[in-house]
């Protein structure tokens, strides 16, 4: 995964120009996205719901094209599995924690289900498509240095799930650099427990690295293939604390992803991050 630009060119000309295409569309598109929705918003103005329900139905079916059509269509990766969804999608609010190895897993999701808040880093909303969307769509901005933005991320959380909507957080709060699962922000864990609705866990799975903290992963020479889990819902027990339910469902969410990882590239990453961990080598 650490072969040059150059040397990536010349073995695999059509893997580079193929994944040039899917940055550059991503590019174009956003840009399109911006220009197209400033005048909506303001001929929406007056209707703000009726703005909101427009934004979100856009925002969807494009996700939903861009994941799931285009990108496959140029040969980035193809989506094999999404197991769980409708069982998902039917209990109503809750939240949904996600695992995070790449930048492609908060679009996928978004692109299967409409309606759903998702809290994403305050730095992420300077990128101009995500503060339009910041600001008048469900996401939901944190920064965990500031105590107001915090406070403010949880409150409209809070509204959001008290609204009957679903809430998607990345309780790593980072990609993960190696096929370990990270431990949890306790975020998403003490909302479910306050606002009384079910925890969701979902496995996002890649058989190659992509778009990862990891040299090689913008241009994965191998195939490609995506399966997307919604485990069963799991709710606090009557004894446990937000903690300790994070804990439970880290336990789950690290087996099921242990046993996807058989015999990819992630199996061999998580071996070497163990081994690491047990020598003292923090590299």
């Amino acid at each position: 995964m650490s072969m040059s630009m150059g040397g990536l060119m010349l073995r695999h000309p059509w893997v580079v120009l193929r994944f040039c295409a899917g940055y550059a569309s991503y590019f174009l598109s956003t840009v399109i996205f911006v220009v197209a929705g400033i005048p909506l918003l303001v001929v929406l103005a007056p209707f703000p719901r009726r703005r909101h329900q427009v934004l979100r139905t856009v925002t969807h079916r494009f996700l939903a094209f861009f994941t799931r059509g285009w990108l496959p269509l140029l040969g980035i990766y193809r989506v094999t599995e999404i197991q769980g969804l409708e069982q998902a999608v039917s209990i109503g609010p809750s939240v949904w924690v996600a695992n995070h190895r790449g930048f492609m897993d908060g679009l996928l999701l978004l692109g299967l289900a409409p309606g759903t808040g998702v809290v994403i880093k305050a730095r992420d909303t300077k990128q101009p498509m995500y503060a339009m969307l910041a600001r008048h769509f469900d996401l939901v901005s944190v920064d965990r240095n500031s105590v107001q933005s915090v406070a403010a991320s949880v409150e409209k959380s809070r509204r959001l799930l008290a609204q009957g909507r679903r809430l998607l957080v990345f309780p790593e709060g980072t990609r993960a650099r190696n096929g370990r699962l990270q431990r949890f922000n306790r975020l998403a864990f003490d909302l479910a427990v306050e606002s009384g609705v079910p925890v969701v866990p979902i496995l996002i799975h890649s058989t190659e690295p992509f778009m990862a903290k990891l040299p090689g992963s913008f241009f994965p020479v191998r195939p490609n293939r995506y399966r997307i889990r919604f485990l069963e819902p799991i709710l606090m027990k009557p004894d446990e604390n937000p903690g300790e339910l994070s804990d439970r469902v880290y336990r789950d969410m690290a087996g099921h992803l242990r046993a996807l990882d058989a015999g990819t590239t992630w199996e061999n990453l998580g071996v070497e991050a163990t081994r690491r961990i047990s020598t003292g080598d923090r590299r």
